[in-house]
């Protein structure tokens, strides 16, 4: 049986991911501080910033899933601990390490840094997708997606817009509100970790991975109030809110969030299973009215501004 390590697992991205692990009957253990044990699997509890504890935790595995490495430092700590005696090593990364495009969509051939619109944020990922894909005995392959979405997201995000929705109250835009989404399901993230696995031979690459449909901020909020079958207000911040950045009242950054995907597409023989407007209904499906509309209070910034 191939034993596989998942480093954190039992949040969002796990929900889906270990099911689908433990389907394929791979052999699963999980390194986390152990909160939140998982039925099913093995358990190694340590906090992944200690050195002496990742020390303890030593063990051989086939392949390593690194959903939770934010820095260059976590990255070294658990692969000189894990990735000298691993066959591959699949480590999630995000859209936030590119830089800035000048407007054309990042591709895995544009340099990497993190703009300044994502912070420390992006810049870190970016040292460690460096760190990692500069490996010369084990395959690396860094996943970098946009917004990830499902029923087990706990990110006040496609709820953010629907609590607002339900309960009659205006959903404020940034700026013009044609800022560029792109997303990825979590169900769909976990069926290509599958895929990688099951690679005859994994090579060593990042790959942008998302729905291939991009919509902007205002198309978004459409499309979910459509789901959810009411009609929202929508107002617009560089009307009322010129401002105010983004983030305190909206769930995303102004800034376009959208990937080049055509090197997955031509390179590998994978497909999303979820379309957009399918994958948001079952999301919205996975709660009630009643909770949705008790989600999100409004945000500080919501209340000061006058519509």
């Amino acid at each position: 049986m191939i034993k596989l390590l998942v480093i954190g697992g039992s949040g969002f991205v796990g929900a889906s991911l270990i099911p689908a692990l433990l389907s394929k009957d791979y052999d699963v253990t999980l390194l986390n501080r152990g909160s939140r044990p998982i039925r099913g699997t093995k358990q190694l509890i340590a906090d992944r910033n200690d050195p002496f504890a990742m020390r303890q935790a030593k063990d051989r595995f086939d392949a390593v899933i690194d959903t939770s490495a934010y820095t260059k430092e976590q990255s070294e700590l658990a692969f000189n601990t894990f990735g000298l005696h691993s066959k591959r090593w699949i480590h999630l990364s995000t859209i936030a390490v590119y830089k800035e495009t000048n407007g054309h969509l990042p591709s895995e051939h544009d340099p990497i840094g993190g703009p300044d619109a994502w912070g420390a944020y992006g810049k870190n990922k970016s040292e460690a997708d460096h760190f990692l894909l500069n490996q010369e005995h084990t395959p690396v392959v860094a996943i970098r997606p946009p917004y990830l979405y499902g029923p087990s997201n706990k990110l006040d995000r496609e709820q953010f817009v629907w609590s607002r929705a339900l309960t009659e109250r205006p959903i404020i835009l940034p700026g013009d509100g044609q800022t560029k989404l792109q997303f990825l399901h979590d169900a769909d993230l976990a069926s290509f970790i599958l895929y990688l696995l099951a690679m005859h031979a994994m090579p060593t690459e990042a790959v942008n991975l998302a729905d291939p449909h991009i919509l902007t901020m205002e198309k978004w909020v459409k499309m979910l109030c459509e789901i959810a079958e009411v009609k929202a207000e929508i107002l617009y911040g560089k009307d009322i809110a010129p401002d105010v950045p983004a983030l305190e009242y909206f769930p995303f950054r102004d800034y376009d969030c959208a990937l080049d995907t055509t090197r997955y597409l031509e390179n590998f023989d994978w497909q999303p299973q979820y379309k957009l407007r399918d994958g948001f209904t079952q999301t919205f499906n996975s709660y009630s009215r009643e909770e949705l509309m008790r989600y999100s209070p409004p945000t500080p910034a919501e209340k000061a501004i006058e519509y």
